[in-house]
């Protein structure tokens, strides 16, 4: 008897859907149930990322700027969305471990006094000459 619907919803709590809103208003969803494009994963891409790819290739005009949070965020995807159709640009938080931050941005972690000198401290990685998207900028402040 299955009691669990993914890892976190029980049976008849309801769909788990990926959505892009704004302002009150939600443009375009993703029920988490259903296939995603195998076009998207054959490049390497987390079903997450084939879902939210699917819904910016649905809106109606290009360059869009969509900011995301660290759940969704990685280097890959970021590359990969000015790609779709709708040329797409992401920006936002990047977990530092398994999303692809490029460790020349890491920053080590400090305590006490040396902490106080680092805040605000600015380390930026820029990837040049990609075949697929050029000047992608991977940032990191020290704010601990």
């Amino acid at each position: 008897y299955k009691t669990r619907c993914g890892k976190y919803k029980r049976i008849g709590d309801g769909l788990q859907t990926d959505a892009i809103a704004d302002d009150g208003y939600t443009y375009d969803f993703y029920f988490r149930n259903e296939p995603v494009a195998k076009k998207w994963i054959s490049l390497g891409l987390l079903p997450m990322h084939a879902r939210l790819l699917h819904m910016f290739e649905n809106f109606n005009d290009l360059h869009h700027s969509v900011n995301m949070d660290n759940l969704f965020n990685s280097v890959n995807f970021t590359i990969a969305a000015p790609t779709c159709k709708t040329k797409v640009r992401t920006q936002g938080v990047l977990r530092k471990s398994n999303r692809g931050a490029p460790p020349c941005v890491y920053q080590e972690e400090l305590s006490g006094k040396a902490a106080e000198r680092a805040r605000g401290c600015v380390k930026v990685s820029v990837l040049m000459e990609d075949p697929w998207v050029n000047g992608l900028v991977v940032a990191s402040v020290f704010d601990q």
